[in-house]
């Protein structure tokens, strides 16, 4: 998939609860220590960034909010 539009889904999926500024500047970051840089992101590395928003929101919104926001997100971008 291409790596953009992973990056974009996860802004859609968490802007309404931290803020497009603070989804972007995350998504880009996690993207950055996970080696996700080239134009297509594999199933794995979309599972994977997904894993890390999941944990890192349940600091903020507790596991089962951060699974119901971010389970859907995994099924639409075919994170395994």
């Amino acid at each position: 998939m291409v790596t953009a539009d992973v990056v974009q889904e996860i802004v859609t999926a968490l802007t309404p609860f931290i803020g497009e500024n603070m989804a972007r500047s995350s998504a880009r970051a996690h993207c950055e220590k996970l080696g996700i840089g080239g134009a297509e992101a594999t199933p794995e590395q979309i599972a994977l960034l997904i894993t890390r928003f999941e944990t890192g929101l349940c600091v903020f919104m507790g596991r089962e909010r951060a699974t119901s926001v971010l389970g859907p997100l995994r099924g639409r971008l075919g994170g395994a």
